[in-house]
């Protein structure tokens, strides 16, 4: 027996390196790749803001793209399923089924950088330790900011795939502010088309459909609005214009990233009795900061400490 031991216990001591033998851009990468190209299922638990919520997901990738339906398990019902082309909430407390175009990315609320090389002039990036989550053993990597303009991460990777079990997001203190764990999780099990079927009853629901057209516009194009003072790393990744229902004017929209955080601005000219967020916001994670210039109304918010928000929407200027 203690003979047997012994040798476990070499195992282990020779297993357990070959888990950090491969550098933390690497692990980034091995973690897209699984987000996107892997079949799973599973339950987790998203924690933000004093609420818990817990999910069902299932996940499949054929040749026609990626296919997702997520299942709240707790609260008000609600089942999102998601396709390349299009993503439907299912609501049956509002009797309601709304059918939106396709946004890029997992329905998981999860930590995908841009580009994993670029992540070291505003972060540091390490390999911190080991851990077992949901069953599996898996790799911890922290990624912390350079300064106080950004949030801190904690990922938890499956060691064999690079998947996703957990993820915290920390403020500039170091405190845990929203949470995602998988309690359960199967992966490259088989994913049927029939598992990926609403199973919610939403005979009768009113349809909404997103009709609005969103012309998206190059990051470089001419506009009337200028970003004097941005927080160090952030740019403009992508603009449009938004028609929006019940307004006069369409909306501006700009997005902002540092490679990882993103960062929304939405500039509207708003008829006068409409209620306006003036100064800052906080919803777990998320901040907002509002403001008006000459008439126009400035919000900025996005997964960034309240400093940042405050930042951008004060150097929205007009040309």
């Amino acid at each position: 027996m203690h003979t047997l031991m012994s040798r476990l216990l070499l195992i282990l001591l020779l297993i357990t390196p070959l888990a950090y033998a491969e550098s933390v851009e690497s692990w980034l990468d091995k973690m897209n790749n699984a987000l996107h190209g892997l079949n799973y299922t599973g339950t987790y638990v998203y924690i933000n803001d004093d609420r818990i919520d817990t999910m069902q997901i299932v996940h499949r990738v054929d040749k026609e793209g990626q296919r997702e339906r997520l299942l709240s398990l707790n609260g008000e019902a609600r089942e999102i399923l998601r396709d390349s082309n299009k993503v439907t909430c299912i609501l049956p407390a509002d009797k309601s089924v709304i059918v939106g175009k396709h946004k890029a990315g997992s329905g998981l609320p999860a930590l995908v950088p841009d580009d994993v090389l670029k992540l070291g002039a505003m972060y540091n990036a390490e390999l911190i330790g080991r851990d077992r989550i949901a069953g599996h053993p898996s790799v911890i990597i922290a990624i912390e900011p350079k300064d106080n303009m950004r949030y801190g991460y904690r990922i938890w990777l499956e060691e064999q795939s690079g998947m996703v079990l957990r993820s915290d997001i920390l403020d500039p203190d170091a405190r845990v502010i929203e949470q995602m764990m998988f309690t359960e999780i199967s992966l490259q099990s088989p994913v049927s088309m029939d598992m990926l079927q609403p199973t919610v009853d939403h005979a009768g629901f009113k349809v909404i459909t997103d009709q609005m057209a969103e012309q998206q516009q190059p990051a470089n194009i001419q506009t009337d609005w200028s970003f004097a003072k941005m927080p160090k790393g952030f740019r403009i990744t992508s603009q449009a214009i938004k028609p929006m229902p019940m307004k006069k004017h369409p909306v501006q929209h700009f997005v902002l990233s540092d490679g990882l955080a993103t960062v929304s601005v939405y500039i509207e000219k708003p008829a006068t009795s409409e209620q306006m967020l003036e100064g800052e916001s906080s919803m777990g994670s998320v901040n907002a900061y509002g403001r008006q210039i000459n008439g126009h109304r400035v919000t900025v918010m996005g997964e960034v400490p309240k400093a940042t928000v405050k930042q951008i929407a004060e150097s929205v200027a007009r040309n």
